[in-house]
């Protein structure tokens, strides 16, 4: 008899109430270089929920049904051939990618290359709660803007998932850290490690000058745009969420339709870094188990903390994916498989 398990998988583009479905599925198998693990909590993101409403479609189109999510933390239950890292019973955290995903489930396989050994001093939730913000902040500051100590950087909604674990990295780095959020959330920023906190509804950050060498842009829309106000010539902006890049015009442009959407979506973000003589970066995550292992260790030393908002049941996931959508949460939104137990 085929073993089976939970999962959560989106039927179709739309809201989760309406396209999620938690579905007995059978158990995968790990393939060659893969690990299978058993899932013990996993965390939600923006992406999740931008996916599965089919903001992405252009650069990430979904093939239905499709088990969700891309951060989770767990034990390794099954190793695959040629899989030499890692052994069963090993605790550890993971990154989905966004051709396997599969976070939102009892059991996950995924590639040991996007494993690592989870931190010794958090829980499993903690755990969970790291990957995809740690992945995007290293990538963001440290491999396309080289961030340098001493450097100052604005990091927009510190309160968040990915602002409040940015804020204690770059810390790390060196940098001069400034962040913005809500005036009810200044005092909360302000424990992460930021220098100084922007209420963003008592003052306007352009208003501050070019002072700036780097701006981590969560936000888009137009403070994309008005990164390039706050910013020193030969400064950075790396963005998650602005206009493409040309390297993802060039990756995602398939065709010519897409492409020229992309190019025109981009103009005026382009025209502004070359009038400030900046670089500009608009970039997706990629899995990578080496920089979680770094991560890990920055844990372990006190160095970055794991910030996490609310914890829902596995059920729950529609509720958890709501609560996310409100724009409300103060860290990140885990899922626990642990109150949740796993049928056989």
């Amino acid at each position: 008899m085929t073993q089976a398990m939970l999962a959560w998988q989106a039927v179709g583009y739309g809201s989760p109430k309406d396209c999620l479905r938690l579905v007995s599925v059978p158990l995968p198998e790990p393939g060659t270089g893969e690990l299978r693990l058993r899932v013990g909590a996993a965390s939600l993101n923006p992406i999740d929920f931008k996916l599965l409403r089919g903001e992405l479609r252009r650069v990430q189109a979904l093939s239905f049904p499709v088990t969700l999510g891309f951060d989770a933390s767990g034990i390794v239950d099954a190793v695959g051939p040629g899989a030499s890292q890692f052994k069963l019973g090993d605790r550890v955290f993971v990154r989905a990618s966004r051709d396997t995903l599969g976070a939102f489930a009892q059991y996950t396989v995924q590639p040991e290359a996007f494993v690592a050994m989870s931190p010794v001093r958090t829980s499993v939730v903690g755990a969970a709660s790291l990957p995809l913000v740690a992945l995007t902040t290293v990538q963001g500051l440290v491999d396309r803007a080289q961030a340098r100590p001493g450097q100052r950087i604005l990091i927009h909604a510190g309160s968040g998932g990915l602002g409040s674990f940015a804020i204690q990295y770059a810390r790390w780095l060196g940098l001069q850290v400034d962040s913005t959020t809500s005036s009810r959330n200044v005092e909360r920023v302000r424990a992460h490690g930021a220098h100084d906190v922007i209420a963003y509804d008592r003052e306007d950050y352009a208003g501050r000058g070019r002072v700036y060498d780097i701006v981590f842009d969560t936000l888009g829309g137009g403070h994309t745009l008005k990164a390039f106000r706050v910013l020193k010539p030969g400064g950075c902006v790396v963005s998650v969420a602005g206009p493409p890049d040309r390297e993802m015009i060039a990756k995602f442009g398939r065709n010519l339709v897409v492409r020229t959407v992309m190019q025109l979506m981009s103009r005026r973000v382009h025209a502004a870094a070359r009038a400030g003589n900046a670089r500009y970066f608009r970039y997706l995550t990629e899995s990578n188990g080496a920089q979680l292992q770094a991560i890990a260790h920055l844990v372990d030393s006190g160095e970055v903390r794991p910030v996490v908002d609310r914890v829902f049941d596995f059920s729950d996931a529609v509720a958890a994916f709501d609560y996310l959508m409100s724009g409300h949460a103060q860290g990140k939104v885990i899922l626990d498989m642990e109150l949740r137990p796993v049928e056989e």
